[in-house]
């Protein structure tokens, strides 16, 4: 088994100076944070590395590479998740603007308060998926530092390396948003900040589906 320590020394660097970008996955682990308990915020954490890792190992199989050589699956494949965002923050902005005309924003919250349908292993399978652009992104990262053509050994740690960076980052955001004051200013205005998180959701939709469009003019 051949590891390449100085190939995997420069991706960690790189991934470390990435890993802090804002996006959907560290949306949803704050807003869960802020609103649920921590069990629900470790099974979206789960579930969201999950779909990265998934990624990752899709990217390093050709996925990325099939997909630019098909438009149209490519197409279908970020509509679907750019309404995803989209029906997800549509969802919270909708709900905040309801507490806020209710006068509902400085309610408590309750354990039990964010939860849906879907369930949150499920929400962080499917914000990690619905960030399409990821795996584009990760193709060009891997082809830029050399993971691509490194030996499977390499890959795997590559892969670790993007688990490990994701999970700590989330979870300390998580922690961060759940200190008691944090958690209280919230509940203070819960009306207003779920309008903002809805809004954040729809734009980083909007800016997947811009990223997309502009291929195509």
């Amino acid at each position: 088994m051949h590891l390449d320590y100085a190939l995997l020394g420069a991706f960690a660097l790189l991934w470390l100076a990435i890993v802090p970008t804002p996006g959907p996955n560290s949306l949803l682990i704050v807003h869960l944070a802020l609103t649920a308990r921590w069990r629900d915020v470790g099974l979206a954490l789960a579930g969201n590395l999950l779909a990265i890792a998934a990624y990752a190992l899709a990217t390093l199989f050709g996925l990325a590479l099939l997909l630019a050589a098909a438009p149209s699956v490519r197409l279908g494949v970020y509509a679907l998740g750019v309404a995803y965002l989209v029906w997800v923050g549509a969802r919270l902005a909708r709900g905040g603007l309801a507490r806020w005309r209710a006068g509902d924003a400085g309610a408590q919250l309750s354990d039990g308060g964010n939860r849906r349908a879907d369930g949150p292993f499920l929400q962080g399978v499917l914000t990690a998926l619905a960030n399409v652009q990821a795996l584009f992104f990760l193709a060009s990262i891997f082809a830029g530092v050399g993971i691509l053509v490194a030996s499977p050994a390499t890959q795997a740690c590559a892969i670790g390396i993007i688990i490990a960076g994701n999970g700590l980052y989330l979870a300390l955001l998580a922690w961060l948003m759940q200190r008691q004051a944090v958690r209280a200013f919230y509940a203070r205005n819960r009306g207003l900040m779920e309008i903002g998180f809805g809004l954040l959701f729809l734009a980083f939709g909007a800016r997947l589906l811009v990223r997309e469009a502009v291929g195509w003019l």
